[in-house]
């Protein structure tokens, strides 16, 4: 795998963590997580806190699927409380560009609160 130079992140993706909301069987409910848990009002606030958490060297080589090299870092966010979570990013790399672009982010079950 190669190293990615730089990171991208579409605003679309925060909208997308902000808006989504689970139906009962289908997983984690991203917006009540951001919304009420980490009190992201919005999606730009949640671009720039991970932008500022994460760098290139924090990215570990996962996978590759047939669009690219996956990538995850995790990252501490900290809200307006004090309080700071572990939060598992996901990054791609494009085969032929050098940019990491966001894929998602999860709370991380197992790095709780600190």
């Amino acid at each position: 795998m190669t190293s990615p130079a730089s990171f991208e992140f579409p605003i679309a993706k925060a909208q997308y963590l902000l808006k989504r909301a689970a139906e009962s069987g289908e997983g984690e409910d991203k917006r009540k997580f951001w919304r009420e848990v980490m009190g992201f009002e919005s999606p730009e606030a949640i671009r720039e806190a991970i932008l500022t958490s994460v760098s290139l060297d924090m990215l570990q080589p996962q996978s590759q699927n047939p669009q690219g090299e996956l990538y995850r870092a995790y990252i501490q966010l900290t809200w307006p409380s004090g309080l700071s979570r572990r939060i598992p990013t996901v990054w791609i790399m494009l085969f032929n560009l050098d940019v990491a672009r966001f894929v998602t982010a999860v709370p991380d079950r197992l790095g709780g609160l600190q």
